[in-house]
């Protein structure tokens, strides 16, 4: 076994010292800027809305919503903060395919609901104030006939809409494949899309209105 001299000891421990404090300073600075919310810029709704129509792919509607919105957002925000832009488009949207169907099919709360107060919860840092948020969106998604969104493309004019007085996946799609002929249930995975696209642009307008209040 070799020996170790005092001095390789000592140079050793320092270098350890020094990268355990080196490692413990950036971790510190990683969770601070975790923690810190984005700055917001004011988004075009019907722009978030398109965006997250085109990518709900067979992903479903918390990620559609979600995914769309942060792309939108660092879009937005490119010039004046590259920086945060691409940061924004490498969050692992992987993470909320789990969001379909009220969560991995759950039928409970709505994806494009979770997604949309996802999205609000990255700029407004003021839980009361978030929850204000939330409740607005909630009594948008619950009392409104939806979808209210149309596609740029539209080959389904005049979409049904219905009003779902609910917020879970059950209740939200339950309503409208009861309204819906036997013809509009064939195109229900257009329901989906159409009213994911619908909550995120509530969302979109609602934090206009808050930061333009905070202006």
């Amino acid at each position: 076994m070799k020996k170790v001299s005092r001095r390789e000891l000592l140079t050793g421990s320092l270098a350890l010292t020094a990268g355990t404090l080196l490692t413990d300073s950036i971790s510190a600075e990683g969770i601070k800027k975790e923690e810190e919310s984005w700055k917001y810029v004011p988004l075009d709704a019907r722009k978030v809305a398109q965006r997250a129509y085109d990518e709900y792919g067979t992903s479903g509607c918390l990620y559609g919503s979600f995914k769309g919105a942060v792309l939108e957002y660092a879009d937005a925000i490119e010039s004046a903060d590259a920086a945060m832009a691409r940061s924004a488009r490498s969050f692992p949207f992987i993470a909320f395919r789990c969001g379909r169907g009220g969560f991995a099919r759950l039928k409970q709360l709505c994806g494009a609901v979770a997604g949309a107060v996802m999205f609000m919860n990255c700029f407004v840092s003021d839980f009361k104030d978030l929850t204000a948020l939330t409740d607005k969106l909630g009594k948008y998604a619950a009392e409104t006939e939806l979808p209210q969104f149309i596609p740029q493309d539209d080959k389904h004019p005049n979409f049904l809409k219905v009003a779902a007085h609910g917020l879970t996946c059950k209740e939200m799609g339950g309503a409208w494949m009861k309204a819906a002929t036997a013809e509009q249930k064939k195109v229900v995975g257009e329901r989906c899309k159409r009213h994911t696209a619908s909550i995120i642009a509530k969302a979109v307008e609602l934090l206009n209105e808050y930061y333009a209040k905070k202006a």
